[in-house]
């Protein structure tokens, strides 16, 4: 039998002599040792390897949250400058229709205007008429006659300068609300322009949430099931590495 020397510990105790085992099988316990030594260190590494996995998971999934936080604060705002522009729109044609309403009263101002100077002129012809039948009294009329003439005279221009400045007026009231029609009208057309572009652009949102909240859900189902197989994969290590403790001990300890 091979002579075997005490060891002893920090301490100085002395550790209990090995038991006399074969050379062959020291050797095949070396191996065993060494192998379920690699076997174990692979295992470990692939623990890390999966919590690695697991932490890019979760932060992707923070990013995503984010993403979909920010995506939400985009739509509500696009959805209030929508309204606001739809607001505006709707003052718009309510100015429209009070310039149109503006329209009718000065086309009936011009309208009783005309009335009037059609009057007038009728009066005058009456005059006329009334002074040319007395032609057997020119003589004593010619006073009347030529003051009658400069009133008429003087209604003539009055009733030119008024039909001019009823026309001139008419003509600025209708190139200023044609300008103001034409103003408000492109500004119609310009707001239901930018709120189809809003509600084509929450539409489109709307479907990147979808797809993310999709992402999200196979995301988390994945993560999930990485880590049900993490925690199998853990707990199997476990019993192997405390197998292997107890047949090592098993295999140190004297007969």
């Amino acid at each position: 039998m091979k002579f075997i020397e005490p060891a002893f510990d920090a301490g100085g105790e002395l550790w209990p002599s090995l038991p006399d085992v074969p050379q062959p099988d020291i050797s095949v316990l070396e191996d065993t040792i060494a192998r379920q030594s690699a076997e174990l260190h692979q295992r470990l590494t692939e623990v890390v390897q999966l919590y690695n996995v697991q932490q890019q998971h979760a932060n992707e999934l923070q990013t995503a949250c984010d993403e979909i936080d920010r995506l939400n604060q985009i739509i509500s705002a696009l959805q209030e400058a929508a309204a606001q522009f739809k607001t505006d729109g709707a003052a718009a044609q309510d100015r429209i229709v009070l310039l149109e309403s503006e329209k009718a009263a000065l086309r009936a101002q011009l309208d009783r205007a005309l009335h009037d100077s059609s009057e007038l002129t009728q009066r005058l012809l009456a005059m006329e008429a009334a002074f040319n039948s007395r032609e057997a009294n020119i003589a004593s009329a010619l006073d009347q006659v030529e003051f009658l003439n400069k009133e008429l005279a003087s209604v003539s221009a009055e009733r030119f300068k008024l039909v001019a400045d009823v026309q001139s007026e008419k003509r600025r009231q209708r190139n200023t609300l044609n300008q103001q029609t034409s103003v408000l009208e492109d500004k119609i057309k310009t707001t239901e322009t930018l709120a189809s572009t809003q509600e084509m652009q929450i539409k489109h949102l709307e479907a990147v949430r979808g797809k993310l909240d999709k992402r999200i859900q196979a995301l988390e189902a994945l993560l999930k099931s990485e880590h049900e197989v993490a925690e199998i994969k853990i707990k199997r290590l476990t019993e192997e590495l405390e197998r292997n403790r107890s047949s090592h001990s098993a295999i140190l300890l004297p007969p």
